[in-house]
Parts: structure tokens; sequence; C-alpha cells
């Protein structure tokens, strides 16, 4: 839903996706050419076209047929880029492009952005405890019952989460549109489990060395 929205603002103007686009590409892990020449595939897709050839976007781009190519098989091996057969109006299959993972990729940027900047703050804390109390009061828009500060404690103190453990398991709760404390301790607990069962195999795994080695002996 989110991507139609954002392509409807883009298709009326509302959103200019060139400028968009040239703030964002090198964070998103883009380089210049593949973003000028995904600028190009959106004119493409505004003006209703869905075909494309390495020889339109040459008349646009000062690049040859077969560097059009190759960006293009980048942007598909990134997965910006995606084609799909379809029908034409002979009835024969054609390959019609989309890149509406683009879209998708902007979207979870700017998410990611929004969401790291409201879980960043400027005061200092006496405590942790303080700390993850406001931050979560911030981010679920509701006040922190006293049973739900134990649980926090529990987190500090009895399990030795980091800040960053659980910050990790707030970005994950607003993500998934879950605002609950018990939803963060089943996202903590998984991420202890896994953590554990890592340091089983890694202390196994040294074990059966020294076993080895005192066999060999």
């Amino acid at each position: 839903m989110e991507v139609m929205i954002l392509k409807k603002m883009i298709a009326e103007d509302i959103i200019d996706f060139d400028k968009l686009l040239k703030k964002t590409y090198k964070d998103l892990g883009l380089t210049e050419m593949e973003a000028f020449l995904l600028m190009e595939l959106n004119m493409l897709k505004m003006k209703d076209i869905h075909f494309v050839t390495p020889k339109i976007l040459t008349k646009k781009l000062t690049i040859t047929e077969e560097q059009a190519v190759g960006l293009m098989d980048g942007l598909m091996q990134k997965k910006y880029l995606n084609f799909i057969l379809i029908k034409g109006q002979n009835g024969k299959q054609k390959e019609s492009f989309d890149i509406d993972l683009t879209y998708r990729k902007i979207l979870e940027f700017y998410q990611n952005k929004i969401l790291e900047e409201m879980m960043t703050s400027s005061h200092k804390y006496e405590t942790l405890e303080e700390e993850i109390v406001e931050l979560l009061e911030k981010n679920f828009q509701k006040q922190i019952k006293p049973l739900e500060v134990e649980m926090i404690i529990k987190w500090v103190h009895e399990y030795k989460y980091t800040k960053d453990d659980i910050k990790d398991a707030v970005f994950t709760a607003i993500k998934a549109n879950r605002y609950s404390i018990s939803y963060l301790d089943s996202v903590l607990l998984k991420k202890r489990q896994i953590n554990q069962e890592v340091k089983i195999k890694k202390t196994g795994k040294k074990k059966s060395q020294v076993l080895k080695d005192f066999l060999e002996s």
C-alpha cells in the first residue's frame, strides 16, 4: 500500500522522484549512473511506457548499449529493477519492467531514518533503566506501568541486555506495529536464545578439539 501511495504521489508531481533519488542514492548503495538510469526508467513509466531496450536508454543517457545492459543487470542483482512477462497488443509476450523495488527501498530508508531519530536523545540519564523507560514512553505513546518497569530492571540487571539490544528490539516492535513490553521481551528472549546457541556451538567445537588433541597425544 505504501509503495502504491508513493507511486501515486510521484505520478501526480507531488513528490519529485529525481530529487528524491539524487538525495538518497549514495545511502541506498547506488552509483551515480545507476541513479540516472532509474530516473530515466521512472520517466518512461510515467509516460506509460512499459517496455525498454538498451537502445532506448542510450538515446537519453551517454552510454553504450553494452553499458546499459550492464547497469540494468546490476540493478536487478541489487533488487532495484524487475522484469516480468506480459502480453503485448499483438498477443505476444514481452518483458515489462518495473522499479517498485526502488520505491520500496526509498521508503524503507526514510522509515529507518525516522525511527533512528525517534530513538536518539541528547538528554543524559542517571540509569539505563530511566533511559529505557523514557524511550518506550516516547515511542509507544503511553505511560509505562510499575510491573513493566520491573521487567525493564530485569532486562538490565538479570539478563544483562545492553542499550543497543533493547533499542534494536524497540525498532523491531515499531516496524511490526507491536507496542507492548511483552512483545519486546519475546524479541529479546529470542535473540538471547540465538546467542546462547551460538556460544554452545563454539564451546562444543573447542571441547571437541581439546579431546581430539588429548587422544592423539
